[in-house]
């Protein structure tokens, strides 16, 4: 009887693999996000695209993420994910730019339903979320 629940404990473990390989977080970064809103500064703001008049919209593909802001080209930059230490704690996956004299160098991130959060890796900087475009 031990050997029957020590094999059903295993099948069941075996089978209930929550990584999927073929799923890494630049795939789900991949494709357009929209800007919903930030906070942060020194004075701990909270800006939104109707209190800013500004859209903004975030695209990643491949390893090249891109920033347009009112359908302009704010920011293009080539980038990586790593897991590095965050200023706000333990090690979080980060977006990397891989051209540091670009407007940003690091930027962590985690994903809340269908919601992405960054956090610019600096004190006093802004945390931003976006919803994916449709």
């Amino acid at each position: 009887m031990k050997k029957y629940f020590l094999l059903l404990v295993i099948m069941i473990f075996s089978s209930c693999s929550s990584a999927d390989p073929e799923v890494t977080p630049q795939k789900t970064l991949e494709g357009k996000w929209s800007w919903i809103g930030s906070s942060g500064g020194i004075a701990g703001t909270y800006e939104t695209p109707e209190s800013t008049n500004k859209v903004i919209y975030l695209e990643f593909s491949g390893a090249t993420f891109k920033k347009y802001i009112n359908g302009k080209l704010d920011i293009e930059s080539a980038y990586t994910i790593k897991t590095e230490k965050s200023i706000f704690g333990g090690e979080r996956p980060m977006i990397v730019s891989n051209e540091p004299s670009k407007k940003f160098v690091a930027m962590s991130f985690e994903f809340d339903g269908t919601k992405l959060y960054l956090y610019e890796e600096c004190y006093d900087c802004y945390g931003s979320g976006y919803v994916r475009a449709k």
